[in-house]
């Protein structure tokens, strides 16, 4: 990050390679982001009904305590 030079309030992002983005556009790519299908337990959303269903099923299999 950089300071605005007309504003030292303002940060500026100092390269488009940073990990926010990468991984930004991996999660897009995957679908995690935007996807169709969302997981009933966290809400993420996946391309596929079965990765939906898969996200979260350890946690649908533990016991209530």
């Amino acid at each position: 990050m950089r300071r605005n030079r007309e504003s030292s309030s303002v940060l500026i992002k100092a390269s488009p390679n940073s990990t926010f983005d990468i991984l930004l556009q991996k999660a897009q790519k995957e679908g995690r982001i935007g996807g169709t299908h969302r997981c009933a337990v966290c809400g993420m959303t996946h391309q596929t009904e079965g990765e939906a269903f898969t996200c979260c099923a350890k946690l649908r299999e533990r016991p209530h305590r």
